[in-house]
């Protein structure tokens, strides 16, 4: 039975399921015909306050998350009450039913000491929004450990796609490359390099990293890295632009220069592989502000 297989059938709580990758896993699930319970701001839901509806439910997918490493440098407690206390109401309702739980975290290593960076290199948050996903990630492992839970933990590296806010960096390039009022694309630093992963792939990783026993951490990332520099080069070659590319020369605070996952755990251990490569995800994106 494929990875994807199992879930063929079973009834699923998605929380933050109206995000950009929560939108997406919901769809894929649904095409599983799963019965799909999703969860978010906009239904409603309130993270800090309500009881998920866990009754016959089979697994939990916990996305829902303050985001933004800009914005959690503005409210540091905001981020931890949500993400971290967020994430133990959300464990300790799945500790009562019976569930098992998907946590879905960030790249939490900080600076590297070498690439590629694997699950056990040292933990160095280097913002309040990495910190306050380490801090979900610590109780997912002391509740599976203390009360026998199966919980696996995503540390995602940067997920790209069509339908992503123009917050993050390849629907921002992309929007300006074919909007007609921009004379220029404007972007901050063009040397900072990152890992990033189709938002397919990465619903893949999910589905392929179900829990079986206990608690497991896996790096969810393409495995190669690139600059802001050369995904502006994709950007603007498929989209036949000839605008400048123009760069500010600002780095952000704590900036990290290079990150590349090493993903061979959930490989070996269940047989995903990314399949999209930046190229033809940025294609994508492209077609996805064109339509």
């Amino acid at each position: 039975m494929s990875p994807q297989d199992r879930y063929r059938g079973l009834h699923v709580v998605v929380t933050g399921a109206n995000g950009f990758l929560g939108r997406a896993l919901v769809k894929r699930l649904e095409g599983l015909s799963c019965r799909v319970t999703g969860l978010g701001r906009s239904t409603g839901f309130r993270l800090l306050e309500d009881e998920l509806p866990l009754e016959g439910v089979d697994h939990v997918f916990h996305l829902a998350a303050e985001t933004g490493v800009p914005d959690s440098w503005e409210d540091p407690v905001r981020f931890h009450l949500v993400n971290a206390h967020g994430t133990v109401r959300v464990l300790d309702q799945c500790r009562r039913s019976r569930t098992s739980l998907t946590y879905v975290g960030a790249y939490i290593y900080g600076t590297p000491l070498e690439l590629p960076i694997g699950e056990l290199h040292p933990i160095d948050p280097s913002n309040p929004y990495a910190f306050s996903k380490w801090m979900g990630e610590q109780a997912c492992a002391w509740y599976a450990d203390v009360f026998r839970m199966n919980v696996s933990a995503i540390r995602l590296f940067n997920v790209y796609g069509p339908g992503q806010s123009n917050r993050f960096l390849i629907p921002r390039i992309v929007e300006q490359a074919l909007e007609p009022g921009d004379a220029d694309i404007e972007l901050m630093d063009l040397s900072p390099r990152r890992d990033y992963l189709y938002v397919d792939d990465a619903v893949d990783a999910l589905l392929h990293a179900m829990p079986r026993e206990n608690f497991r951490i896996y790096n969810v990332g393409h495995g190669v890295s690139h600059s802001v520099s050369e995904v502006a080069d994709i950007v603007l070659r498929r989209t036949g632009s000839r605008k400048r590319v123009r760069a500010a020369g600002l780095p952000r605070p704590n900036e990290i220069q290079d990150v590349v996952a090493d993903t061979a755990l959930l490989r070996q251990e269940s047989g995903w592989a990314p399949r999209v490569s930046l190229e033809d995800g940025i294609q994508r994106v492209i077609e996805g502000f064109q339509s």
